[in-house]
């Protein structure tokens, strides 16, 4: 199942592309940077309970039309996707191993960042 940042931030652009409004429409309306509202809609960052309420104003749609899971969740994982197109048995165990690798790499840089972050002097 794909995970609820994922599901969130697809209801978001479709909600947005139905309404022809863009991502810099979206950061202007949040106050916040082009660059977070990217990180919100590819589920690389949590949208906390605040911000989805000014999304679904902004969208003017319900907050549980953003958080409602599909009937058919469509793969999002490029490789998984791409596996399906691929005949030889070669080639899908390349993939399995290309994605196993980037799964790694992501936890591992993710974990590098939380322990820099919590090494950081605690402020009172």
């Amino acid at each position: 199942m794909a995970n609820m940042n994922e599901i969130i931030s697809n209801n978001i652009m479709l909600a947005m592309k139905k309404q022809g409004k863009k991502q810099v429409d979206l950061s202007s309306y949040l106050g916040v940077s082009k660059q977070i509202i990217s990180k919100m809609l590819s589920g690389a960052r949590i949208i906390n309970a605040v911000e989805l309420q000014k999304i679904a104003g902004f969208l003017g749609v319900s907050m549980e039309s953003l958080v409602e899971i599909p009937q058919i969740i469509p793969e999002t994982n490029t490789v998984k996707a791409f596996m399906g197109k691929v005949e030889s048995p070669e080639a899908k165990e390349g993939l399995q191993i290309a994605d196993e690798v980037a799964d790694m790499i992501c936890f591992y840089t993710r974990t590098r960042e939380n322990a820099e972050n919590m090494m950081q002097p605690w402020e009172a």
